[in-house]
């Protein structure tokens, strides 16, 4: 009986990613701006609390998780660029039987960062979602570098040392992986993949940009294949992403080519955290209780 209980809970969650889907289509073709709003009400609508609700969940790592890219920001006196409603964890915690207890992922956060962000994270947390690797990666100096001047000799230079770093990141991943498996003992951990920004063939540095991300995500596979816990697993949401970049008809990431500097900019946003990032989790059954 208990199992039944299970999946009908499950399956009436995967009712509402369809309407979270067909809310948020219907907002990008109408009014992009009240996408997010509406969708949220929606949403917070139709799923009712359960006991199931009580499990402990915690998103850690950096931008991609904060949701800097689904503006408006949390405004906590940290930098840390957290989207208010529409990061990917608001929206899995909404489908799932997680409870969001606290969203700790910050812009610019590196691997080392993470250890930090687990201080006072209950170590009954059942559940933790991170993206981590992009910082240490040289994501930000490539943006940096080539947003102004993708031709340039210094985005040139960001991007040949971004795949340098490559080589020292395994590593470091590890121990990021290891810091939390350790602190939350109880915790299945989820390690989300980075998706292609860019639709392919929509700019030389897109296409650029886009096989070094594929370079990042296999490190970032291997990172987790190496720790050989069940715990521990990579999502991939490439297949969740696809066709859907930057200069795309339908794109799931912020872009505005006339402030490239824009806190936003080359981050998912509602449609890539719900359609993209969220979609992914279910497909993989995370957010099931297990």
């Amino acid at each position: 009986m208990t199992n039944q209980r299970n999946v009908v809970f499950f399956l009436s969650r995967l009712s509402v990613v369809s309407l979270l889907t067909v809310g948020l289509v219907a907002g990008v073709a109408t009014a992009p701006a009240l996408a997010q709003s509406t969708v949220q009400s929606m949403v917070q609508s139709t799923v009712t609390p359960t006991a199931a609700s009580a499990l402990g969940y915690v998103a850690l790592g950096d931008s991609f998780t904060a949701g800097q890219g689904a503006p408006p920001y949390v405004t906590d006196g940290a930098a840390c660029l957290r989207s208010k409603r529409a990061s990917y964890p608001t929206f899995a915690a909404l489908v799932s039987p997680y409870r969001l207890t606290s969203n700790r992922a910050c812009s610019g956060a590196s691997t080392a960062d993470v250890p930090a962000q687990l201080l006072g994270v209950s170590p009954g947390t059942a559940l933790v979602t991170l993206t981590v690797g992009g910082i240490d990666a040289g994501s930000n100096i490539v943006l940096a570098a080539c947003a102004p001047d993708a031709t340039s000799p210094a985005c040139l230079d960001a991007i040949g040392f971004s795949v340098a770093q490559l080589g020292f990141l395994a590593p470091r991943l590890v121990g990021a992986y290891t810091a939390v498996a350790t602190a939350l003992p109880q915790a299945r951990i989820a390690v989300l993949s980075y998706p292609r920004q860019f639709k392919t063939g929509f700019s030389p540095l897109g296409d650029v940009l886009n096989s070094a991300t594929d370079a990042l995500n296999t490190v970032i596979a291997g990172s987790v294949a190496a720790m050989a816990s069940p715990r521990i697993r990579f999502v991939d949401a490439s297949q969740e992403f696809a066709g859907h970049g930057i200069g795309s008809r339908v794109p799931y990431f912020a872009f505005d080519p006339l402030n490239p500097f824009a806190p936003a900019n080359f981050h998912p946003n509602a449609l890539g955290n719900s359609l993209g990032y969220t979609r992914a989790l279910v497909s993989d059954a995370v957010l099931r209780r297990q």
